[in-house]
């Protein structure tokens, strides 16, 4: 992708300054009729008043009705569970309780492809726990009895759900945080398809050794069919890790080959494809020193390259959660970065000890750097640690939720300009039923926008299963492809803008065309090319496949999704 770094724009230092004051007053516009701070009429109540480090959030469906809910973690373990309406959320409550342990990733996967969601908490200094739903909220404590580890002398943090062999059957992922007197590596357990899991970290290679580790999240990052597993570290002597799977139930560690073998503070993990070139870049939040952001360039160069200079970025405050949320749908995934501390959370002192410190929004407009608008995003005072999106009023434009310290959630808003999205939440059919892992391209008349279903990513967090797109001015989808995991492509077409849709494994239309229906108006089928060509004298256009004048990129994804058909027809 061609950078355009604005400066060059800035020919002299008066022009430089007219134009600065011009954007800045363009950009307050812009941004303060955009974003909106919800907070107050939400009631979040969440008593974020203790505990080390933060707790985790989801803003994923708990109940099935296709509205996003919300679900919060707490540092003595009374978790907060809220139903959303379509207008705002009322607190619900259910037979889970996690007392007195201080929760940390909270997150729902429907890990025996039943239809409903179960639920599984990670604890610090205590044994981690699973609930499955037994229909109807109605959850069963199967912690001991599923196969996961019973010790409660660790510190468990992330998690991350993700089919690494492609068995169709959630495998799971906890990352642990090694001190001198809590002794486990991070652990991988294999999904055994009846509700049970079977510890393989030993084989797979992937326990990380004795670190201290925040996050892990499951990605196809070489597109191969294969989830990697990448992993941060919070220490500069703890290099962070990428694991390549091979196919064959292990790992190898590529970090170093691909260039993100950094050792750094590391808080948060966070993918995204914010140059929309079809693939995810690497976003790591840091300590003052700075965060660091990658640009995928796997395909091209064969790492990472780190971009964290020229696109602005670095921040240099301490870091945790981070999330790519195309706000304003213009097509661009903007940042928002969470400021926080790394202490115990002494409230409401710590307001009283530590420096105000804003969190950090970043506007992607397509150019180089990404503008730093912080200052005129809606925000009060706060300390953030887990940040996740969602769009509770299915109004088509995301919501942020950030778990700051205090006893309400900050709840930020969109507003609806005259831009168009796409809401997409894939469902598995051969695949995990809930589809992480799976990847969805949409084609339209302005591009091409590109994401991936996470479940635990960044830091503590889980976002919406619907897939959120940004269409700018386009007011039509040529096309989707989900990459469902295992490597298998699907072709949608029919899609109209400004919905939100589910698309079902296998559930697409496939045809082979009959040639009377395949030539449109103005061409016939010709024998000897196998073709449809033009019945007016020199204007031969073989390639324009859907007959619209011109050859274009529908032109070639009507061929690709034919390719290697059998056609039992008789022409």
């Amino acid at each position: 992708m061609y950078i355009i770094n604005r400066n060059i724009y800035f020919q002299t230092e008066a022009l430089r300054l007219v134009l600065t004051c011009f954007l800045f007053s363009l950009i307050s516009f812009y941004v303060q009729a955009q974003f909106v701070d919800v907070s107050n009429s939400m009631s979040l109540n969440t008593d974020h008043t203790g505990g080390f480090l933060g707790t985790g959030v989801s803003f994923a469906d708990f109940n099935g009705d296709e509205i996003d809910d919300l679900t919060f973690g707490h540092h003595a373990g009374n978790m907060r569970f809220y139903q959303g309406d379509s207008t705002g959320f009322q607190e619900v409550f259910f037979n889970i309780t996690n007392l007195s342990n201080e929760t940390k990733a909270v997150l729902w996967a429907d890990i025996d492809n039943d239809g409903d969601q179960d639920f599984l908490v990670t604890n610090r200094n205590a044994s981690n726990s699973l609930w499955i739903n037994d229909g109807g909220m109605q959850f069963t404590d199967v912690s001991t009895t599923c196969g996961l580890s019973t010790a409660s002398d660790t510190k468990s943090y992330g998690a991350s759900f993700g089919d690494y062999d492609n068995d169709g059957f959630l495998d799971l992922y906890i990352c642990n945080y090694h001190t001198p007197i809590n002794n486990s590596e991070n652990e991988l357990y294999h999904n055994n398809g009846d509700g049970t899991f079977t510890n393989v970290t030993e084989v797979a290679g992937v326990g990380n050794g004795l670190k201290q580790t925040f996050q892990s999240t499951w990605i196809d990052i070489n597109k191969d069919g294969l989830l990697d597993l990448h992993i941060i570290n919070d220490r500069t002597s703890f290099l962070n890790a990428f694991y390549l799977n091979n196919g064959d139930g292990t790992f190898s560690d590529m970090a170093m080959l691909w260039g993100v073998d950094i050792g750094i503070y590391a808080m948060s993990s966070t993918f995204g494809d914010y140059d929309r070139d079809g693939d995810m870049d690497l976003y790591m939040t840091n300590g003052p020193l700075g965060n660091y952001f990658f640009k995928n360039d796997l395909n091209s160069t064969g790492d990472f390259n780190d971009v964290t200079v020229v696109e602005g970025v670095s921040v240099n405050k301490l870091c945790w959660g981070a999330a790519f949320v195309d706000y304003d749908n213009n097509m661009w995934p903007d940042l928002y970065v969470g400021t926080g501390i790394s202490s115990y959370n002494d409230y409401p002192n710590v307001f009283n000890q530590f420096q105000e410190n804003l969190n950090v929004f970043f506007e992607n407009d397509g150019l180089s750097p990404l503008l730093d608008v912080s200052l005129l995003t809606p925000q009060i005072d706060q300390f953030t640690f887990s940040i996740a999106t969602g769009d509770f009023n299915g109004d088509g434009f995301p919501d942020l939720v950030s778990h700051r310290i205090g006893e309400y959630a900050t709840m930020i808003s969109g507003i609806p300009n005259g831009n168009h999205y796409l809401k997409i939440r894939p469902e598995g059919v051969t695949s995990n039923r809930d589809a992480i892992g799976a990847e969805v391209s949409v084609y339209h008349p302005n591009g091409l926008e590109y994401d991936v279903v996470f479940c635990g990513d960044k830091y503590l967090s889980q976002n919406s299963r619907y897939l959120h797109f940004g269409l700018g001015l386009s007011t039509q989808v040529d096309s989707v492809i989900v990459h469902w995991p295992g490597g298998i492509d699907e072709t949608f077409t029919g899609i109209l803008v400004d919905e939100s849709i589910i698309l079902i494994e296998g559930s697409s239309v496939q045809f082979c065309p009959n040639p009377s229906e395949f030539c449109g108006s103005g061409t016939v089928w010709d024998d000897l090319t196998q073709t449809c060509i033009s019945t007016i004298q020199g204007n031969l256009c073989p390639t324009d496949v859907d007959h619209d004048g011109y050859t274009s990129v529908h032109d070639l994804i009507l061929v690709l999704t034919q390719f290697g058909t059998f056609c039992n027809t008789t022409w």
